[in-house]
């Protein structure tokens, strides 16, 4: 994006910085750190990018804020309800801003079907099922994403997360009550989970989060009292909005959807001041409370309530 100058990298590893020297252009002369704290400290800065290991991102978005900085921060925005609290406080109080980068929040697709469940002609929703498989066992084994030090949990907290946030983010409606059970196969951290929801307005719905898949695909699907309406993933990451005709008693795909953003371009909005924040740290605080309880319930077998941090 030129409207960016990429002035400064931070890595401990020699082999990452060499392959971002290699995969995006520009990056020959830009200076290179070993520790983040001294790209902070040397870099004349407006903000920065942490794409770094999950339960890194507190300490890097922190530090970042302190510095003065914007930030644009890959998902999950922390590994524990708690510390997503502290960051989004922080930035609060220092006037920052951090976006999480939830891409789905910006796919044409899935915000139609926000819109739709969120204007008061499709009813009270009822019911609620969201599933996603994919092939996420053999690219984490030996991989820090298959670590609770470095992941914070596994295909729940890493691609699960997207599409708990579509969940929560189409339906604007929060989880009170859960009841999950979890496989982890050879590995410290979840592979395959499936839980039951209990939402604040009496809503039940279910959750298959599947790292064993072979293939990637994700769906979301919401029955509301005066319709349904659904979300399927396709080739190329775009979404297919499929809703129920009442009238006709047909199901029939959405079209004419265009637009959309990014997370990148979406932040540099934000920064601008020309766009309010679609994907502020706030919200990333329930989410991180409804994966905590997902996994207290696959420890003790049992329902438990969602703690609100």
């Amino acid at each position: 994006m030129s409207e960016f100058d990429l002035v400064g990298l931070a890595d401990p590893s020699d082999a990452s910085i060499a392959a971002a020297r290699s995969n995006v252009q520009g990056l020959d002369d830009v200076p290179a750190y070993a520790d983040w704290r001294d790209l902070l400290a040397a870099a004349d800065l407006d903000a920065v990018l942490v794409s770094t290991p999950h339960t890194l991102h507190h300490e890097h978005v922190m530090g970042a804020l302190d510095a003065g900085l914007h930030v644009l921060c890959e998902k999950p925005l922390a590994h524990t309800p708690e510390l997503a609290q502290e960051i989004a406080d922080h930035a609060k109080a220092l006037g920052r801003h951090v976006v999480v980068g939830f891409q789905r929040r910006f796919s044409p697709g899935y915000t139609y079907m926000r819109q739709r469940l969120q204007s008061s002609d499709m009813g009270d929703i009822t019911h609620v099922q969201a599933s996603q498989w994919q092939a996420w066992i053999g690219a984490a084994r030996g991989k820090w994403r298959s670590t609770l030090a470095l992941g914070g949990g596994g295909q729940l907290s890493d691609s699960g997360s997207h599409l708990m946030d579509m969940l929560l983010w189409t339906t604007g409606l929060r989880i009170v009550e859960v009841d999950a059970r979890m496989r982890t196969y050879d590995l410290e951290v979840e592979v395959d989970g499936a839980a039951v929801f209990l939402f604040e307005n009496g809503a039940i719905g279910t959750l298959s989060i599947i790292g064993t898949g072979h293939t990637f695909g994700e769906r979301l699907s919401v029955v509301a009292g005066n319709g349904a309406i659904r979300a399927d993933w396709a080739s190329g990451g775009v979404e297919v909005i499929l809703e129920d005709d009442l009238e006709a008693k047909v199901t029939r795909e959405v079209e004419g959807l265009s637009g959309g953003s990014n997370p990148d371009e979406h932040f540099l909005a934000v920064i601008n001041g020309a766009a309010p924040n679609g994907s502020p740290p706030e919200d990333s605080v329930h989410l991180l409370e409804v994966l905590a309880a997902i996994r207290r319930s696959a420890v003790s077998g049992q329902r438990e309530v969602v703690n609100q941090t």
